[in-house]
């Protein structure tokens, strides 16, 4: 009996632990909603994972940790975008 208990105790608290996942991913969706953020699924290639590594944002070491190449990723992005700022600002 005290082993059904346990479980079912267990299994309130991992509920709980969904629940308060929930709730932490609903804010931080209505946060991003807010400053008209986005989050998009990316599909990264190995001439995408040599940029990052030829331009040093992200050491070999690093490239099974999601968050990351997520981060070295964004870097990537927002020097592209500063490069075709620069081009469109050019002419």
């Amino acid at each position: 009996m005290v082993e059904i208990l346990m479980r079912k105790a267990s299994t309130l608290k991992s509920v709980a632990d969904r629940r308060r996942q929930r709730v932490r991913d609903t804010q931080a969706w209505r946060a991003r909603q807010k400053r008209g953020a986005v989050v998009l699924p990316l599909e990264v290639d190995e001439e995408v994972f040599a940029l990052i590594h030829r331009l040093d944002l992200l050491r070999p070491a690093d490239a099974t940790n999601r968050r990351v190449v997520a981060n070295s990723l964004g870097k990537l992005l927002r020097l592209g975008l500063a490069a075709l700022r620069r081009e469109i600002d050019s002419h």
